[in-house]
């Protein structure tokens, strides 16, 4: 699959105050061997160091908002899914990573399908 025939895949990262998680994550995103993709990371103002740990990824692949989500993750993830440009949605908890072909895997299955899960180790 080349970068111009596979689709974009949007990653939704919600993050509070998971800047010392956030930096993992992120990097695991730029891995991937899978390089049709876009991370949105959705901040619920952190007071930690997330502003500066997103600072260091200077990839215009990597895009993060500021929201009040009240302590509810699901209005963090909403307004990702909204944000998102893909024609695909991947979700990514900030204190989580993925292996290098954890994108690559999924989508060999994008056809003919709705929903794609795995198991997780």
């Amino acid at each position: 699959m080349t970068y111009n025939q596979s689709p974009l895949i949007s990653v939704v990262i919600p993050n509070y105050n998971h800047g010392c998680y956030l930096a993992r994550a992120l990097q695991s995103v730029l891995d991937q061997t899978y390089v049709n993709w876009e991370a949105i990371v959705i901040d619920n103002h952190s007071t930690d160091d997330t502003d500066e740990v997103l600072g260091r990824f200077n990839d215009p692949r990597v895009k993060a908002i500021k929201i009040h989500n009240q302590g509810v993750i699901a209005v963090s993830r909403n307004a990702g899914i909204q944000m998102a440009r893909g024609e695909w949605i991947a979700f990514l908890d900030s204190d989580d990573w993925w292996v290098s072909d954890k994108l690559a895997r999924c989508a060999k299955y994008l056809n003919n399908t709705d929903v794609i899960y795995h198991s997780m180790r």
